[in-house]
């Protein structure tokens, strides 16, 4: 019988008696018998020490309410089809570049304690803006105006006299039919109206997973 060392690379799989990091086990050979070596005579040095997991991009949420405000945005910036997610920010403006003015995406910001990042075309080209996240909610960098929801803000300079915002960037490939007419109703009826709809529920889930006109 041989002792075998086994490094478990990944330190949030614990073994099936809850523990983790590295372990032993023991396999039969065929072959002459051999005495067991012991375990304290194992040199610690030969198992290799589980390596720290990589930081993350975002800061730790200094509150709960915090967290859920994230959490929503991310929802729907995933079904509004101008989210890039670690978008750099020379492609974000290169892909900006040759389009009208005000068009605009929204991409994950490369500043840690940011969460998000506006870049759209400005009349001096393509421009970004962090957007902040504080105890009055979303604003965007050197801003007074905070806003409670992510899609707010954008609505707020979108309808602004200055038109800053005008239409977001989708990409290249085609929209569906379905998202199209989502945008659509939300624009009649508006995000509070989705409820009153006599609609099955499957299709007030749908229009709910992105009640934005934008």
């Amino acid at each position: 019988i041989i002792l075998h060392s086994e490094t478990k690379r990944n330190s949030d799989k614990p073994d099936n008696n809850g523990s983790s990091g590295p372990r032993t086990r023991m396999v039969q050979h065929n072959g002459p018998d051999r005495a067991a070596v012991p375990r304290d005579t194992l040199n610690p040095t030969d198992i290799p020490a589980t390596q720290p997991s990589p930081p993350t991009h975002f800061r730790p949420f200094r509150r709960q309410q915090e967290c859920s405000v994230v959490a929503q945005a991310m929802k729907y910036l995933e079904n509004s089809g101008f989210y890039y997610g670690p978008l750099e920010v020379d492609e974000a403006h290169a892909r900006l570049a040759h389009l009208p003015l005000g068009t605009f995406l929204i991409r994950d910001s490369t500043q840690t304690d940011v969460f998000f990042t506006l870049s759209y075309q400005a009349p001096e080209g393509p421009t970004s803006v962090r957007v902040l996240l504080g105890d009055e909610g979303f604003a965007l960098d050197g801003s007074k105006h905070a806003f409670p929801c992510l899609f707010a803000l954008l609505e707020f300079y979108i309808a602004s006299p200055k038109r800053s915002l005008r239409n977001p960037y989708r990409g290249t490939s085609s929209q569906t039919l379905q998202e199209i007419a989502r945008r659509a109703v939300v624009r009649v009826y508006g995000r509070d109206g989705l409820e009153a709809l006599p609609v099955s529920a499957t299709v007030r889930s749908y229009l709910q997973l992105y009640p934005f006109g934008i």
